[in-house]
């Protein structure tokens, strides 16, 4: 399954609202800079982060950093693939070796 980045869902958020960048980061009293990195995907959601996107687009609290969670456990499984089978291959090895699976 792939998971967006939460600065492209921001982006959206932005442009469906006609807010600019710089408006927006006026409003939540941050650099311009820090909102750009985060819409290009140069900086995560902190929970800092998370509770001012709750406020100005009136979304639950945590809505932004579950996002963030889901798209860097989805790009980390994705970096996995060899290693998740190398590991479920050694699992089946030994499995199958275990003198007390029966008991």
């Amino acid at each position: 399954m792939e998971h967006q980045h939460p600065g492209k869902m921001i982006q959206l958020e932005l442009t469906s609202r006609w807010l600019t960048q710089k408006n927006f980061a006026t409003m939540i009293g941050k650099k311009i800079s820090e909102v750009n990195e985060l819409i290009k995907w140069k900086r995560n959601i902190t929970v800092q982060w998370d509770i001012l996107l709750s406020i100005v687009f009136d979304h639950p609290e945590q809505k932004w950093i579950k996002h963030q969670n889901d798209f860097d456990y989805g790009v980390a499984k994705a970096n996995m693939t060899t290693k998740i089978k190398e590991v479920q291959s050694k699992k089946k090895k030994i499995k199958g070796h275990e003198v007390f699976e029966d008991f």
